[in-house]
């Protein structure tokens, strides 16, 4: 019986081991960021940018994040009057794992991906 709280601890820490989080700021847009739908009659773009999250020896070398407002800005273009319906989401593609699985868990590698509706500013 004693065995059995660590057969079901294990796998947790080893699940949870493998999550990703990610921070960043969206202070420096020059536009309305929201995740809410855009409004009936507005007309909207959709695009899609992405970039690399990595992490290195388990972070104690450090970690690379894509600058999510740096992306933003160059998918959207300075004649962008807002962004709705905005998802950032992290994942590892089939690449990303086996990067990560032939280093060892050394390097953790992600894709970051962002999702969203663009609109033109009135008049463009």
């Amino acid at each position: 019986m004693r065995r059995l709280p660590t057969t079901l601890v294990l796998p947790v820490l080893l699940c949870a081991a493998g999550c990703a989080s990610l921070s960043y700021d969206l202070s420096s847009v020059p536009f309305d960021v929201s995740a809410r739908p855009a409004p009936a009659g507005v007309a909207t773009e959709p695009f899609t940018a992405s970039g690399k999250a990595v992490l290195w020896v388990h972070g104690l070398c450090g970690k690379d994040q894509p600058d999510v407002g740096a992306l933003l800005l160059q998918q959207c273009g300075a004649d962008c009057a807002g962004v709705t319906d905005f998802r950032v989401e992290v994942a590892a593609s089939f690449h990303d794992w086996l990067v990560t699985h032939l280093t060892l868990g050394f390097v953790r590698m992600k894709t970051v991906t962002i999702h969203g509706q663009r609109s033109a500013r009135v008049g463009e």
